[in-house]
């Protein structure tokens, strides 16, 4: 059948006249002799089959500008490709090639050569010569060194050789005046060349799972860079240089031996993202706190003792991690970050949790996993976006472990009180993480149909709540239904209910003569496990809205 649709795609083509041949993904074992009656092809797409070898006559397409040859087991490249002068991009990733021929430097059009995922040993000196190369991608082989000759590639911008055991960048490289990205990351680099501080236009730079110990200076010449990723190496010290590179927005130094920060940090204005995980460092300058661009700020497994009240002064910070250290307060100033979404602070030796906490209304996630935190403050219990809450690990509320257990085997949902504020939030502690799972939870109780309906497509079935949603304490099976979307519009606008006596669906009158009418007096059906069986009293309450919104209703005509 494959073949049979690439004859019927080849003939379409030839009859057209069109200049695109798409085969991607037919399981074809060859490529088929057919495509030379399309001598007019421009692009042809031969990527994700199974095909072993490219024919010789394939050099006959002469106006050909694209060929996508990626994720198939071929092991060499004829030389009849060569005879491609049109050729711009070749796509030659996740094969088993294990050599580039030197005439590939003969394709003086070509602009783009990936060549990711082989077992490719060298580059040839040739590549050199492919003067209007923009892109060259050798990501993933088994390259161990890289020939000067790519010193010649005037107009590279982008080259990647992440993923080969290269152990130097020569310093020849320099001379590639026009390139933005480099990315040598996971090799085996020991040192950064001096040289790189003369890539002018040089914006991203990756060198991320090296052998690098130290950070030259000369780095901090770099004034176009925007990211910089030394993630992964042998790096004990962040040279004051770097805070030159006024361009930069993210600056990846995780996983490294850094033992400080220095306060010149602070003068990278432009940083949105920071990132010093896994390091040694022992205290955060407060200069951090003029980064008035900063998003992000990674500070976790490292040997902090206290969190700077600068740090409230980053108005557009919105994940703040520093898990893993040694602080043990968070200060009242952290209140103010208004644009907090995400506040990791487990494995810690916290104590307490300040009431200002309660003022990071965009707050979406709160982890203090781990501390010595005895108490929750209120403020914690009426953040409306927080999802989700994680105090596990902590002395505090002595009764959670009790409540988790009864929570998640007998439910815990009061229609009529819950107004035991100790017993509010330690419900909510627990179900916090319960809005995303709702749903689900729903669905697979009443087997994936709506209990009125019958409807058993899913996407069209919306988790309701019986008594309006008032925070995660309402949020459990028992105050839920799963109702077809437009149902769940009736629902909540109660012109539909439910009779708590008789478990029988009830309309209004503005429902009567409608396409709706059916649905009185029909029988909800009630979940296998009764347990999940709606709450008779949020039931009741839901019906005397109904009833109520009736009488008013007539009343009004």
């Amino acid at each position: 059948m494959s073949r049979e649709e690439a004859v019927r795609r080849i003939e379409q083509v030839a009859d057209e006249n069109l200049t695109k041949l798409n085969l991607l993904g037919l399981q074809l074992q060859e490529v088929p002799p057919e495509i030379v009656k399309c001598m007019h092809l421009k692009s042809l797409y031969l990527g994700d089959n199974q095909i072993t070898s490219i024919p010789e006559w394939l050099g006959q397409l002469s106006s050909l500008t694209e060929l996508y040859l990626y994720n198939n087991p071929i092991t060499t490249i004829p030389d009849a490709l060569g005879q491609l002068s049109n050729l711009k991009c070749l796509y030659l990733g996740d094969n088993q090639i294990t050599s580039i021929p030197e005439w590939l430097g003969q394709l003086s059009s070509l602009t783009e050569l990936h060549s990711y995922n082989n077992p490719i040993i060298n580059i040839p000196d040739a590549l050199g010569q492919l003067s209007n190369l923009k892109l060259l991608f050798f990501g993933n082989n088994q390259i161990t060194s890289i020939p000067e000759a790519l010193s010649q590639l005037s107009n590279l911008k982008h080259l990647y050789l992440s993923g080969n055991q290269i152990t130097f960048i020569p310093e020849a490289l320099s001379q590639l005046s026009n390139l933005e990205h480099l990315d040598f990351s996971n090799n085996q680099i020991t040192s950064i060349s001096e040289g790189l501080s003369q890539l002018s236009n040089l914006e991203h730079l990756h060198l991320s799972n090296n052998q690098i110990t130290s950070i030259p200076e000369a780095v901090g010449q770099l004034s176009t860079l925007i990211w910089l990723n030394l993630s992964g190496n042998q790096i004990t010290s962040i040279p004051e240089a770097l805070s030159q590179l006024s361009n930069l927005k993210g600056l990846d130094l995780s996983n490294n031996q850094i033992t400080s920060i220095p306060e010149a940090m602070g003068q990278l204005s432009n940083l949105i993202e920071l990132h010093l995980s896994n390091n040694q460092i022992t205290s955060i300058p407060e200069t951090l706190g003029q980064l008035s661009n900063l998003m992000w700020l990674y500070l976790g497994n490292n040997q902090i003792t206290s969190i700077p009240e600068a740090l409230s002064q980053l108005s557009n910070l919105k994940r703040l991690k520093l898990p893993n250290n040694q602080i043990t307060s968070i200060p009242e100033a952290l209140g103010q970050l208004s644009n907090l979404i995400w506040l990791y602070l487990s494995n810690n030796h916290i104590t307490s949790i300040p009431e200002a906490v309660g003022q990071l209304s965009n707050l979406k996630r709160l982890n203090l996993l781990n501390n010595q935190i005895t108490e929750i403050p209120e403020a914690i219990h009426i953040m409306k976006n927080l999802e989700r809450l994680d105090l596990r690990g902590n002395p505090v509320l002595p009764d959670l472990d009790t409540e988790r257990q009864k929570i998640e085997s007998e439910g815990y949902f009061d229609a009529e009180t819950l107004q035991d504020a100790r017993r509010r939030i330690t419900a909510s502690i627990v179900q916090r993480q319960g809005q995303p799972k709702f749903r689900r939870k729903l669905l697979t109780a009443y087997a994936g149909r709506c209990p009125i309906t019958d409807c058993d497509v899913e996407s069209a079935i919306e988790a309701a709540h019986i008594i309006p949603y008032q925070g995660t304490q309402t949020n459990h099976l028992t105050n839920g239904l799963p109702l077809r979307a437009d149902i769940h519009t009736l629902f909540d606008l109660h012109l539909l209910s439910i009779r708590p006596d008789t478990n029988e669906v009830v309309i209004a009158p503005e429902l009567v003569g409608t396409c709706y009418q059916n649905l009185a007096e029909r029988k909800l059906t009630l979940p296998q496990d009764l347990k999940t069986a709606p709450n008779q009293n949020a039931l009741s309450k839901h019906h005397e809205i109904f009833l109520s919104k009736c009488k008013k209703s007539q009343l009004q005509r």
